[in-house]
Parts: C-alpha cells; structure tokens; sequence
C-alpha cells in the first residue's frame, strides 16, 4: 500500500511543479506583452527596457555574454529540476526551487528568442534601480525561500 501513495505523491509533486511553472511563465510572458503597449507609473512604473547582460545589464558590451548566460541558465534548469524531484516531503524548499526554475526558464526564453531579457518594472520613488520583471520576482522570491528553508532546518 506505501507504493500507491507514493506513487499518487510523486504525481501531485509533478502536476504542482508544471502548474507553477505553466502559470508564472504565461503571467511573465503576458506582462512583458502588455507592457510594450502601456507605460504609466504611479508607485511601480511601467516602461519596457532590453537587458542585454547578467543582473543590472552587467557585461552588456560583451559578445559572448549571451551564449555563456544561457548555458548558465540551462545548467541551472538542470539543477533544480533534478533537486526538485530528488527533494521528499520538502515542500518549502520544492516552492522556491520551482519559483527558481521558472524564473529562469522566462528569462532564459527571452535571451533565446529575442537576444535579449525585456524587463519593464521600475519603482517611481527609486528612479536608478534597474528595470525588472515578473521572472526576476519569481527568482528572488526562490532564492529567499531556499535561504530560508536552510536556515529554518
């Protein structure tokens, strides 16, 4: 009897992994759609922006900064992929290693087809923090829950 639960476990481990991963990719993708056709801003401003390097634009004059980031975030698919079904009765750490996963996957899909990530979100009150996105929310928020599920153990 173990067997079929377990069975029936790795499954809802599976349908909740592709259910996040469907449901903040699409929101990414459909914010990043909107985003070029409105612009406004109140507290979050709303303005469309290429980031053609790593975080903040960082090593944008590089050539090779594209294909080293992609290969960067195709290893970090792997990772956390792998961990999250490696990882048991984690649900914590399976919550930030998805939120981790889809945040790169968005980004990693921008640098493939476009060349480059679309960031779009700035705050008014902080006018020289970089433009961001839905994916990068989603890899911070990942990153703060596996910091905090290792700390928490």
């Amino acid at each position: 009897m173990p067997k079929a639960t377990e069975k029936n476990n790795n499954w809802k481990k599976i349908l909740f992994f592709i259910s996040l991963v469907f449901a903040i990719f699409i929101l990414d993708r459909y914010t990043k759609y909107i985003s070029s056709f409105k612009e406004g801003c109140f507290i979050l401003c709303i303005k469309q922006s290429k980031n053609f390097g790593a975080a903040f634009n960082l090593l944008s004059n590089f050539a090779w900064i594209r294909i080293f980031l992609i290969v960067i975030a195709l290893i970090v698919l792997f990772l956390t992929a792998f961990f999250y079904f490696k990882t048991k009765k984690l649900m914590l750490v399976n919550i930030g290693l998805a939120l981790l996963f889809t945040g790169t996957l968005s980004n990693v899909f921008d640098r493939i087809f476009f060349g480059y990530v679309i960031d779009f979100i700035t705050f008014s009150f902080f006018p020289r923090f970089p433009a961001f996105n839905i994916a990068d929310i989603s890899n911070l928020a990942g990153i703060i829950i596996l910091i905090w599920a290792l700390i928490k153990k």
